[in-house]
């Protein structure tokens, strides 16, 4: 009788236990059939480079959230949240700060949001990231060299027109058959931002500089280039060739600092001007390799020039700036003046008439 009783009280033991361990697991992982939801707030995100941005969304689920992880390895984001302080809600807003890296690449970047119940149940979703390719300014370049852009005097990169948000426009002298250019929106550096052909896909542009390809001119003459940054369409439209009739006979640099005409100081006659040579397949093209600098027996350090049509005053160009020029201004503007010495440095002058376009590469 005894060994029945103790025997009884055993097994009742056991099943206490077991029934309390099946209790207190069931009280560690919760049952949870779905796992939780995501309603993104803000799942395409534009920000600049060294910007902060916010990342948002409402997570809810049946059982209770345990935590949400944000994940992005190519900026070695990787924060698991607890959200067990917060009472395991059934419901949470995230609304997580971040600062796009200065290094950022010009692609979409892709962030990991992912959420997990008390029930270990998880699901996921992407907040898109994308820099701001609604730039000020943009720039044509004809060269990947990143020294042409700060080697040069003035007027590489060529400015162009921005028409509306995301929207720019350039007219564009092909000098020779296949000319290649490209768009940037710095003056001094090609990344992250540089645009040309999409390797995949060629009617489309990639702001990506180290996939972006050229875009190809395949004739001499004038080209209008339209683009768009944010959709990276781009169409280019060939000119007729200007009438000829409307170019000026002759070009002229007026004013001073220039090593090999000691005795130029802002006359306006020969032979205390500069004359540029007319291009041979372009009437209202000019050309000339000249030498900025002090000349021998003067005492100024600075040069200071304007264009004009040889025939006195009547007809002439100033700059838009003194400095750091983009453009010529007929018949307004500033007069141009840059820093010399006694040490001349040459320059190829390239003054388009029918552009309003000059600049002064080193050479």
């Amino acid at each position: 009788m005894r060994k029945y009783i103790f025997n009884s009280a055993m097994l009742c033991l056991v099943l206490f236990i077991s029934i309390l361990s099946s209790c207190k697991k069931s009280d560690s992982i919760p049952s949870a059939a779905n796992p939780p939801k995501i309603v993104m707030s803000n799942d395409v995100i534009i920000s600049s480079l060294g910007a902060d941005f916010f990342m948002e969304a409402d997570l809810t689920d049946d059982v209770g959230l345990k935590s949400f992880t944000l994940r992005y390895d190519d900026w070695y984001l990787y924060n698991v949240v607890s959200l067990a302080d917060s009472g395991n809600p059934k419901s949470y807003h995230v609304k997580y700060k971040f600062k796009m890296p200065d290094t950022a690449a010009n692609k979409i970047h892709s962030i990991t949001l992912t959420a997990t119940n008390v029930g270990n149940n998880a699901t996921s979703n992407q907040f898109k990231v994308l820099l701001n390719s609604d730039f000020p300014k943009m720039y044509l370049i004809e060269s990947t060299d990143p020294s042409k852009l700060t080697s040069d005097l003035f007027g590489v990169p060529m400015l162009a027109t921005k028409t509306s948000s995301y929207n720019y426009e350039v007219t564009y002298y092909s000098a020779a058959p296949n000319s290649q250019v490209w768009f940037i929106p710095s003056k001094t550096t090609l990344k992250p931002f540089m645009y040309g052909k999409d390797p995949v896909n060629p009617s489309k542009l990639t702001g990506d500089f180290t996939k972006a390809l050229p875009i190809v001119l395949p004739n001499i003459g004038y080209y209008k280039i339209s683009f768009n940054t944010l959709n990276l369409a781009f169409t280019t439209t060939a000119f007729p060739a200007p009438n000829p009739s409307g170019a000026f006979a002759q070009v002229a640099i007026v004013g001073r600092g220039f090593y090999d005409y000691p005795n130029m100081n802002w006359q306006n006659s020969s032979p205390d001007i500069i004359l540029l040579d007319k291009d041979p397949v372009n009437p209202y093209l000019f050309t000339k390799i000249l030498k900025l600098g002090t000349p021998p027996g003067s005492t100024y350090n600075t040069a200071q020039f304007i264009l004009t049509t040889n025939n006195g005053w009547t007809d002439f160009w100033r700059f838009d700036n003194a400095g750091d020029p983009d453009n010529t201004i007929f018949s307004g503007g500033v007069n141009a003046e840059f820093t010399i010495s006694t040490t001349p440095v040459n320059y190829k002058v390239t003054f388009d008439s029918y552009l309003n376009n000059c600049k002064f590469e080193r050479k």
